[in-house]
């Protein structure tokens, strides 16, 4: 579990949420939307009106860098993948996020400069379906290495079984993707509030439980 809160914690720190909203009227909603439009669809189109310095190209690093981290940290970390491999499990972590489903519902003042906005989410069993179906896969290669399955020296047939690990899950994570199911509405509270500089962000934490709860981490 350590692995994946790691994973998290690091794809907030470093990329989507560092991002600030405008200042002036602000709108706590519409801002939490465009960030979450742009974390998970790649969406720059809101961000842009609604973050400080927003360019189409600093935006879509910044959504590239969420996608990779996520991607290193919480799926690729266990393994040495070349960087064709590692790219295609990049292509499925944004093709998982793109399907994720969330709704901005409505936001209220909390304090000076402090909103709590509420987004209703449906979690998906991508991530739980995948660590089934890569324990289901673990037990079946455990067999077919007893079987000799796997010959050549022992750096050679080291190196068959690490492929053929990453290769299957990567098939397996493909898998789970294309076969998702989504569990009942949840509702999860996000404050935004502004700091010293009167600009606005999510609260880390909350992001870090949104992301948590509707890929449902929180149950590997």
């Amino acid at each position: 579990m350590k692995k994946w809160r790691n994973g998290i914690f690091l794809m907030i720190l470093c990329a989507v949420f560092l991002c600030t909203g405008c200042r002036g009227d602000f709108d706590a909603a519409g801002y939490t939307e465009a960030l979450l439009h742009l974390m998970f669809q790649g969406d720059t189109k809101e961000a842009m009106k609604r973050i400080d310095g927003a360019t189409y190209d600093s935006l879509m690093q910044k959504y590239q860098e969420s996608i990779d981290t996520f991607t290193t940290n919480v799926i690729t970390s266990q393994f040495d993948i070349s960087e064709t491999k590692y790219e295609q499990f990049a292509e499925l972590t944004a093709e998982i996020f793109s399907i994720m489903r969330y709704e901005v519902t409505g936001a209220s003042e909390s304090g000076d400069q402090e909103y709590e906005v509420s987004v209703s989410i449906q979690p998906a069993d991508i991530f739980v379906r995948f660590q089934e179906l890569l324990t289901a896969d673990s037990l079946e290669m455990a067999e077919e290495i007893k079987a000799g399955k796997y010959t050549g020296t022992d750096e050679e047939a080291g190196r068959k079984i690490l492929a053929d690990i990453v290769n299957h899950a990567y098939e397996l994570l493909g898998s789970a993707c294309n076969r998702v199911e989504y569990g009942e509405k949840k509702t999860v509270i996000l404050r935004v509030r502004a700091d010293e500089n009167n600009e606005y962000s999510i609260d880390k934490e909350d992001m870090s439980n949104l992301i948590t709860k509707i890929l449902r981490l929180d149950e590997m």
